[in-house]
């Protein structure tokens, strides 16, 4: 299908989120926020290696991810991420318990 180019230009196949890779502490809280969000059938990955900020963004961009999820310290502490729409560079940010909202809304 895809040499016939049947499948739609709008389809996504991959996932809608990543949440960047911010070191071990984060990452760990990272993946307990990724769990509810793919509980609630949002498909998202968490990058695997704590490496520059640039080099996330990179591969976030060559696999035409929509949105990059940062959570860091100061995000654990107050309970809330900074969501970046890599499509158009516009960055919200979104209390950990609206998330899934977000993400159905947006």
């Amino acid at each position: 299908m895809e040499e016939l180019n049947l499948f739609p230009e709008t389809l996504q196949s991959g996932p809608a989120a990543i949440f960047f890779n911010m070191g071990d502490k984060e990452s760990n809280f990272a993946f307990q926020v990724m769990q509810q969000l793919r509980k609630n059938g949002i498909s998202c990955e968490l990058f695997l290696e704590p490496v520059k900020i640039s080099k996330q963004f990179s591969y976030a961009e060559r696999k035409k991810i929509p949105y990059a999820i940062i959570i860091g310290n100061q995000e654990i502490e107050q309970q809330y991420c900074q969501i970046k729409n890599l499509n158009t560079s516009q960055q919200h940010m979104v209390a950990l318990d609206k998330i899934v909202e977000f993400f159905n809304t947006n």
